[in-house]
């Protein structure tokens, strides 16, 4: 019989938390739902778990592990402050106690949160990727004749479509100059622009360590979205985002004939790919024509 533990679930608080604060009313609204979803899992495989919501101030976790001395910290935490650029220091935090988590360590999250470093780690592993450009701020914003249109611009360290909309699909060099100079200013942010592919997109779960177990593959599918415009995520709200276009279900019923396809793309053997993923979701996608 499998040990049952003790694990502590953080999340992200949004505003000034405290150790004991309760959370039960907010963990039955759809916002919370993957806390909620998480919570109701460890239970029901008869673990104990507690919850943490952390804000800004990591001390919490420390009082909080002299109270319940979990086992294992169930991490999912995304930000501090509401930044969240900040996340990789709250791993880096429970590496430097010898903490047991689960989800990508602080190496990984600093190298998958900027696209274009991420993306040249998986060219060079022999995965596709889109053509693309990093254009830092105060650089003068002209588009390499070798990148063509249409062009998606966005935030080279955003996740979770942060700072995409329709405006980000761009097919000549005016809205081109335009949203680059919105992703500087408007997020203080280096822009990336990479070419657009028309294709399916599908997300692969990972989890483990030196030998990964892969998920089922699922597809984000695009429904009602008229036949000339881009099958692109966007930014809805705050602790989530929305998929532009589409309605229902993420498909997970995918044929296995396109299992093989997937899996005749995969890197060479030795590839340290784990570094790329994070909480099982690959950072860097690459759309399969």
């Amino acid at each position: 019989m499998k040990k049952k533990l003790k694990v502590l679930v953080l999340f992200d608080g949004i505003s000034p938390t405290t150790v004991d604060q309760d959370f039960t009313k907010e963990l039955k609204t759809k916002d919370w739902k993957t806390e909620a979803d998480v919570m109701a899992a460890l239970g029901s495989v008869g673990h104990t778990a507690e919850h943490l919501a952390i804000y800004d101030d990591v001390d919490l976790v420390r009082q909080k592990l002299e109270t319940f001395a979990p086992d294992i910290l169930f991490n999912l935490v995304e930000q501090f402050r509401n930044n969240p650029g900040f996340d990789q220091n709250i791993v880096s935090f429970f590496e430097m106690q010898g903490l047991a988590f689960t989800g990508c360590g602080s190496t990984g999250l600093t190298l998958c949160k900027h696209k274009g470093i991420s993306k040249k780690i998986l060219h060079y592993h022999g995965i596709h990727v889109p053509h693309f450009v990093v254009i830092p701020r105060g650089q003068r914003i002209a588009r390499p004749k070798q990148l063509k249109f249409p062009i998606l611009v966005k935030p080279v360290k955003e996740e979770a479509s942060y700072g995409i909309s329709q405006a980000s699909f761009v097919d000549t060099d005016e809205p081109f100059r335009e949203r680059v100079n919105f992703i500087h200013e408007k997020y203080n942010s280096d822009a990336i622009a990479e070419e657009y592919i028309d294709g399916r997109e599908l997300y692969v779960s990972l989890i483990g360590n030196i030998r990964l177990t892969v998920l089922p593959i699922r597809e984000l599918v695009f429904r009602e979205v008229p036949p000339n415009e881009p099958k692109i995520a966007v930014r809805r709200g705050p602790r989530s985002a929305a998929r532009h276009g589409y309605r229902g279900n993420v498909q997970t019923h995918l044929s296995s004939a396109y299992h093989r396809r997937l899996r005749a793309h995969r890197p060479a053997a030795g590839a340290r790919q784990q570094g790329l993923f994070h909480r099982g979701e690959p950072k860097s996608n690459s759309r399969q024509r």
